[in-house]
């Protein structure tokens, strides 16, 4: 569809057109065509030709080139068919064929888009014929293409000639046997003539035909222009057009772009000039003469034409000048502004500045609504905005170019900016309406409420006001008070004289919410309660929010309210921040923004208990030593407690450590504002820990308290200064530089650095050692002796004290000169001869090259000196040939590489006759090696020769007695120094001129005797000890080498420096002993060791917590808070939990790896069942098993009644006794029998010990079993006749007692009776379920019975199972050690891990030796008189109870058993299940045994030490332990 549209200053108009299409183009095709024939002339003949094609193709016929019409004997004619393809089908009937009707026929279908053709040759049977041939024009240059028009059949060939002559005859003419002759490029002169075609059959008949060919030159035409420059308007301007090639007749002609000039042109002629050329003249040219001038020239042959453009510079002008314009408001606008010049000039639009025209600027063309195309202005949806003059510029660089200023106005309907709003009122306020209306004036204004008009006078209510604006019109409608049914749409319609408009005012009339209902509780918790309610009516306001105020129930709603911000839209929300357990009042308002509404009905709710809300107060770390740091605090808050608090955990680390903390736990003092505290241990010197605390109750742990950083004190630097390096500088200065040592191991600030000094000889000699402090990393020693190899040594040192010193390096001072020798002796050898002997110089200050001895002769200077060069390891030298009676004069100097030193002291001597006995040597001082040989000097002169006499320590010494000693050559040889060769040795020598004696003094360096060392401190990982050299020890010592190992361990070797007094072995384990030996050594070697010494770290295995605070029971679960239990001092490692019902037989082990300080919940329980629950408690001392009784809630959270004590059947366990024996009467005539055996051996013991020993040592009979049964209430005692029979004595079968070490005494002498009407509890008896004692999973529960005296040995249970008015869990624990079995022997003794005690594993079945603690056999029952003390602690309960399934509490017990193993083999246990002889005074024996709480008056004197040993002395064999591959040793058993 088309459409054109037609617009002037007026009207417009338009005109709609459509086009339709096909579908597409087809050129055409020929589908059905004739094909050649051969035939005889006379009969008809019928062509067809089909083609096809869009549009619908025309065909034609021709016959050798010339088309075919419908003449006599031929017809052609085409139709169209109508089947729906569109084929035209056309026919050529020739109704006679003849010969002459033979040749090339060919049918051409074409359409405008194309054409298409088919020839086929017809021939008839006849003489040849030729049809005749029409003049052939041709152009000179082309190609001439003619076939000859030959007919009758057959012919033989077809030839052409020219001039009788048969073409071709040139390299132009081309002969083909069809007839068809070619002649290229053709011209006038050779090629213009007469061709005679020749067509010849095989009788020889031929015929002839001629075809003239006239070839024609075309014209060809001189270029011309008009020149180079553009013409100005007025000039003149000629052209001249000339063919210099082509025929004649020719015709020359102008034409003006195209258009021929006409001859009579009033501007512009023309005029011939000869046949070949013409002018064109223009005598003043104009604008109107710009363009393109051809000249063409036309003959037969073709035409010629050649163009010259006539440039004419033409200044702009109007071809649509724009005037002022007025557009409706948002129609489209467009201003058309065109001009013409040349060149073409360009048009512009600019826009006035102002509302006048004057100041033009160019329009903001990125406006996509203004466009300028082609000179006109468009300007889409024109606003009131586009209002004001424009002005429309045309300038083409020639002349000054065009411009036109118009008017553009807009004139513009009434418009609301606004179409739709809404406005809100109050009740019972006045509201105002207004509206203001854009467009042409007058504007009329009327108001509408719903579409019904209003007419302030029929309703006073309403009041409208107008206002005539400059650009507008408002209008104001007034309500006086409004009221709900107000809240209606009000419209403003604006009308003027282009059209109206409206716009519409929804109106809502609000007021205040009412009051929320509904108000519930959905859930609540600690710290926050789920509410929700019903929305009630806004008040045509959204409900902005909802205020859900809530207090405490004590609390006023004005003085204590608390407020919670809820969005409007919900009608649920949680309450934060309340306190647990707490009453709270709870009401909402809902608010809009008019207002608040009322309250809401109020709700009262409690919120349950929780963990702590607040951290601890107070929080204060100070340090105490370079290890440790104390923390001190206060309780939370005390509104932030959450309940009752318990303890507190307070967790430490490294300040630079991402690691978690390391915990733990404080118990809570009750104290009304006490300040609690924790001393930290084993921390790592000066080093910022960072400090956590939080509180926690039976729900859990609080908050954290803020992080508190502190340091530990300054300790001694850990490693020494690094790259020690010494240079020698002077024979008395040395440099030495350091590194020092890495910051990490400063331990604090490093104040300045120490360096010991001292000659390497006597460098183990503290005294010999010289310190200097600097405070730089080099320093030089100075006044250092000469030629003296130093040791020197670096250390830094802090606040906290010195550091680690480096290791020696040796540096030696330069050679000097020596001193004088020491002494110069001179002696009478002879009457000729004399001896010189000295002594070595003090100080050599280098290595002694040799040694000159000056002569002099008489006492004057001026006689001649000699001397003589002794060798280095010479100190004497004989002179002869002297002077009888001769004075002279002797005196001796050293010398090294440096030079000569100064002279010795000199000495006057005479030879002489009378040789007196003389010693050369001096007097000295050796030093012996330990173990090595040493020889003392004494050089002797005299004649005669003087008899040397030795003696040691003022003994004589004669040659020969005592092969330690040897003389010879007059020295004293001792062999193999030791230290008692210490001492003063005399050399004595006389003859009969004289005596003279030497004293020499011995000192021996001997390895250092066996260094005192005693036990100082230990912690929980380390042992300090303090280390001091022999007292007899003369020589110092080098250092300490300490060997230390596990009791059941390796042995690891370290080295202590010898100015350590005391030393700490690190890294320990908590709560295990060690054996520690230590020797000393020095430069000579190594001393003995001391003796092994044990000592022990301190810490005890894990200490279970009570159940209340331990267990939190749910309905089918239970909360057990790991951080009630204590570690004893070495940190838990972790825990392995297990249950199961009450009477179930298997544990089910829950998890085996729980890490500490942590809630552990164990679900999947059945409600209101009872439970046993084993702990065991994993820390680096051992391990505590305890067990507790437990029963789950009901499904509403209420207790069960306590399980029934009946009596257990035997029969249970014991399916082969008969049920009509009678357990309760077998049990006391078995237990009588064997007492009978053994009676009068017991009634002996009993009565020696009621005799001798004091009441506090002898049998307890006024034991009692203080239990309630369920529905009865009365006390068993010694009392109960009955009683017996309720505990349920079995007779026990034949056992075999274990004996006792070194005597024949019987175990059974030792028992003694009670009280007439009751079993002896010394009797052996089978206790219940116990045959499973050595597979501690299988073993009933048991308990010892307890004393009516004694602390911590005595407890009730109340009704119902509650311990001591505790919880409805029962608590017992178990005290593990690791226990080895012996090599050889039935019982082996093993060290507990967390305690003093030491427990025994029976090999076989479970002894009870009993023993009076001050008769003659206690000694002998050292290794076995307590073969059951891993049952309980030191303060354990000391009988075992036999009738009761129920476990009391026990008072702490620090030693549990351990856990069996996973692999442990219940077959390994024994047979026997009973436990035979009870324990007679159990404890004492304990504590007589294994040194606790040891009686003064004990018979044999034996210390605790004492007894130890003896007990060492016992066993034989070595310890050995199994470790997860095979069985470690151990017994469990319920208290």
């Amino acid at each position: 569809m088309y459409q054109c549209f037609v617009r002037n200053d007026q009207e417009s108009a338009q005109a709609i057109a459509e086009l339709k299409l096909g579908s597409r183009f087809d050129p055409p095709l020929i589908v059905h065509a004739f094909q050649s024939e051969t035939l005889q002339p006379g009969p008809p003949v019928h062509l067809m030709c089909v083609a096809s094609g869009n549009p619908t193709p025309e065909i034609t016929w021709e016959l050798d080139g010339k088309k075919l019409t419908s003449r006599e004997r031929i017809q052609v004619g085409q139709y169209l068919k109508m089947n729906g393809n569109g084929n035209v089908v056309s026919h050529l009937n020739i109704s006679s064929i003849q010969t002459a009707d033979g040749g090339l026929y060919k049918c051409i279908a074409s359409s405008k888009v194309g054409s298409v053709e088919h020839a086929e040759r017809l021939n008839v049977y006849g003489v040849p014929f030729i049809r005749p041939m029409d003049k052939r024009p041709i152009v000179s240059g082309e190609t001439l293409f003619v076939t000859c028009p030959a007919a009758g059949y057959p012919i033989k060939s077809i030839t052409w000639e020219r001039d009788g002559r048969t073409l071709p005859i040139n390299r132009k003419q081309k002969v083909f046997p069809n007839g068809t002759l070619i002649i290229e490029n053709v011209e006038r002169q050779s090629d213009q003539a007469t061709y005679t075609c020749v067509v010849q059959n095989e009788q020889g008949f031929l015929v002839k035909g001629n075809l003239e060919v006239a070839v024609m030159v075309p014209p060809k035409m001189m270029p011309f222009s008009f020149g180079e420059e553009a013409f100005h308007a007025g000039q003149s301007a000629t052209l001249q057009c000339s063919i210099f090639e082509g025929d004649l007749p020719l015709t020359l002609s102008w034409l003006f772009n195209g258009v021929p000039i006409p001859a009579m042109h009033p501007e512009i002629s023309t005029a011939m000039f000869g046949k070949r050329a013409t002018m064109l003249s223009i005598d003043a040219v104009s604008e109107k003469h710009v363009g393109n001038f051809t000249c063409e020239g036309k003959n037969a042959a073709g035409k010629a034409t050649y163009s010259a453009e006539l440039i004419v510079n033409v200044p702009p002008r109007w071809i649509l000048e724009p005037t002022d314009k007025a557009f409706a408001q948002g129609s489209d606008a467009k201003i058309e502004c065109k001009a013409d010049g040349f060149p073409k000039p360009a048009v512009t639009w600019k826009r006035a500045a102002g509302d006048t025209p004057g100041d033009y600027k160019d329009l903001k063309m990125n406006n996509p609504d203004i466009k300028v195309e082609d000179g006109t202005l468009s300007i889409n949806n024109i606003q009131k905005s586009s209002h004001g003059y424009y002005l429309c510029e045309a300038v083409n660089g020639i002349g000054s170019g065009l411009s036109a200023v118009i008017m553009i106005s807009v004139q513009a309907p009434p418009t609301f900016d606004v179409k739709l709003r809404n406005q809100t009122a109050r009740r019972g306020e006045p509201s105002v309406l207004q509206c203001e209306a854009k467009g042409e004036k007058p504007i009329g204004i009327l108001w509408n409420k719903n579409n019904q008009r209003i007419d302030p006078t029929n309703n006073s209510k309403y009041t409208i006001r107008e206002e005539n604006l400059p650009d507008r019109v408002g209008s104001d409608l007034s309500i006086k008070r409004t009221e709900r049914s107000d809240s209606a749409l009000f419209s403003c319609v604006a009308t003027n004289a282009f059209g109206s408009d409206d716009t519409s005012i929804n109106l809502i009339v609000q007021e205040v919410p009412e009051a929320p209902y509904g108000l519930k509780v959905l859930d609540k918790s600690g710290r926050s309660v789920q509410l929700s309610w019903a929305a009630p009516y806004d008040g045509n306001s959204a409900i902005k929010h909802y205020l859900i105020e809530h207090k405490v129930s004590k609390g006023s709603w004005e003085m204590d309210i608390d407020r919670v911000l809820v969005p409007g839209q919900q009608v649920i929300a949680h309450v934060i921040n309340l306190r647990p357990a707490t009453t709270y009042h709870v009401r909402i308002v809902a608010e809009n923004e008019i207002g608040p509404s009322d309250p809401s009905d109020t709700v009262t709710i409690i919120t349950a208990e929780e963990a702590p809300s607040g951290p601890p107060t107070n929080v204060r770390v100070e340090s105490t030593d370079q290890t440790s740091l104390k923390v001190l605090w206060k309780p939370p808050e005390r509104e932030e407690w959450n309940g009752e608090i318990l303890g507190y955990y307070v967790g430490y680390k490294l300040a630079t450590s991402d690691k978690k903390y390391i915990f733990e736990t404080v118990e809570f003092s009750k104290e009304e504002g006490k300040e609690h505290h924790l001393v930290i241990n084993n921390l790592k010197t000066y080093t910022q820990y960072s400090v956590v605390i939080q509180a926690f109750n039976k729900v859990g742990a609080g908050p954290m308290s803020e992080e508190v950083r502190q340091y530990t004190a300054e300790g001694k630097p850990e490693m020494p200064p690094t790259d020690t390096t010494c240079t020698t500088l002077t024979s008395q200065t040395i440099r030495m530089r350091w590194v020092s040592p890495p910051l990490t191991s400063a331990n604090g600030v490093i104040q300045g650095y120490k360096v010991v000094y001292g000659p390497t000889d006597t460098w183990n000699d503290e005294s010999t050692k010289l310190t200097m402090k600097t405070s730089s990393s080099e320093t030089i020693l100075h006044g250092l002796q000469k030629y003296t190899n130093y040791s020197m040594m670096v250390l830094a040192y802090t606040s906290g004290g010195d550091g680690v010193a480096s290791s020696p390096i040796h540096c030696q001072t330069e050679q000097d000169v020596p001193e004088a020798p020491a002494a110069v002796k001179g002696l009478v050898k002879s009457e000729e001869s004399v001896l010189v002997s000295w002594k070595a110089p003090a100080r050599p200050n280098g290595a002694i090259s040799q040694y000159t001895v000056y002569m002099r002769a008489g006492e004057e200077d001026g006689k001649e000196v000699k001397k003589n060069t002794v060798e280095y390891s010479e100190t004497s030298f004989e002179t002869k040939d002297l002077k009888k009676n001769g004075q002279y004069e002797f005196w001796v100097t050293a010398s090294t590489v440096m030079g000569e030193g100064p002279p010795s002291n000199s000495v006057m001597i005479a030879p002489n006759t009378r040789v007196p006995a003389k010693i050369a040597s001096f007097d000295r001082t050796f030093t012996g090696k330990y173990r090595e040989n040493l020889k003392l000097p004494c050089l002797a002169v005299g004649l005669p020769e003087p008899e040397i006499k030795w003696t040691v320590k003022g003994q004589p010494v004669a040659p020969g007695e005592n092969s330690h000693f040897r003389i010879a050559d007059g020295g004293l040889t001792v062999m193999g120094v030791t230290r008692e060769d210490a001492g003063e040795y005399v050399c004595s020598v006389e003859n009969s001129f004289g005596k003279d004696t030497v004293t020499h003094q011995l000192v021996v360096h001997a390895p250092p005797h066996t260094p005192q060392v005693t036990l100082a401190t230990a912690t929980t990982n380390s042992i300090t000890m303090k280390l001091k050299p022999h007292a007899s020890d003369k020589e110092p010592i080098s250092g300490y080498t300490v060997r230390y190992k596990p009791e059941y361990g390796d042995w690891e070797t370290v080295q202590v420096p010898a100015d350590e007094a005391k030393y700490t072995i690190q890294e320990l384990g908590c709560g295990l002993k060690y054996q520690v030996v230590v020797n000393a050594f020095n430069s000579i070697g190594t001393g003995d060791e001391t003796e092994v010494f044990t000592a022990s770290t301190k810490g005890s295995k894990p200490i279970s917590p009570e159940a209340r605070n331990f267990i939190e029971v749910q309905s089918t679960s239970i909360t057990l808070h790991l951080g009630a239990w204590q570690d004893g001092g070495c940190s838990m490692n972790y825990f392995v939990i297990e249950h199961k019902k009450k009477n179930a037989k298997n544990w089910n082990q829950v998890a085996n790896n729980v890490k500490p300080n942590a809630n552990f919940p164990i679900g999947d329980l059945e409600p209101a069942t009872w439970y046993h629950l084993k702990i065991t408690a994993h820390n680096n001392a051992g391990f505590t098993v305890a067990e507790y009784e437990f029963a789950t809630l009901t499904i509403t959270g209420g207790t069960i009644a306590p399980p029934e004590r009946g009596l257990i059947s035997v029969n249970q366990y014991f399916p082969w006794i008969p049920e009509w024996m009678d357990l309760n009467i077998l049990v006391p005539v078995a237990a009588t029998i064997v007492v009978l055996l053994v009676g009068m051996i017991v009634i002996c013991v009993a009565i020696s010990r009621r005799s001798r020993g004091p009441e506090q040592t002898r049998l307890r009979d006024d034991m009692v079993y203080n239990q309630s049964m369920p529905g009865n209430t009365a006390t068993m005692g010694k009392q109960r006749p009955d009683l017996h029979d309720e505990l349920g004595y079995i007779a026990p079968p034949n056992r075999k007692l274990p004996p006792v070490p070194g005597s024949n005494y019987n175990t059974c002498d030792r028992i003694k009776r009670g009280m007439e009407d009751e079993i002896c509890p010394y009797a052996t008896f089978h206790l219940l379920g116990f045959r499973e004692e050595m597979d501690p999973s299988k073993a009933m529960q048991f308990q010892t019975f307890p004393h009516q005296n004694g602390t911590g040995h005595s407890g009730t249970i109340g009704p119902g199972g509650m311990v001591n008015g505790g919880t409805m869990g029962h608590m017992h624990s178990r005290s593990g050690s690791q226990s080895m079995p012996r090599a050889n022997g039935r019982y082996s003794r093993v060290g507990s891990q967390g305690g003093h005690n030491n427990t025994f594993s029976p090999e076989y079945d479970d002894p009870a030796n009993c023993g009076d603690e001050e008769d003659q056999y206690g000694s002998q029952y050292g290794p076995y008189g307590n073969p059951y003390d891993h049952y309980g602690s030191r303060n354990s309960v000391s009988r075992r109870s036999v009738g009761s399934a129920r476990n009391l509490p026990m008072s702490s017990s620090p030693e549990p058993p351990p856990p069996p193993p996973r692999n442990h083999d219940p077959n390994d246990s024994k047979d026997s299940n009973e436990i035979s002889e009870a324990e007679c005074d159990r404890d004492q024996l304990v504590n007589r045994s294994y040194g606790v709480n040891v009686r003064a008056n004990s018979k044999d004197g034996m210390t605790t030490e004492e007894m130890r040993k003896l007990i060492e002395r016992n066993e034989a064999g070595p310890h050995q332990q199994h470790h997860q591959n095979g069985l470690t040793a151990y017994d469990t058993v319920a208290v």
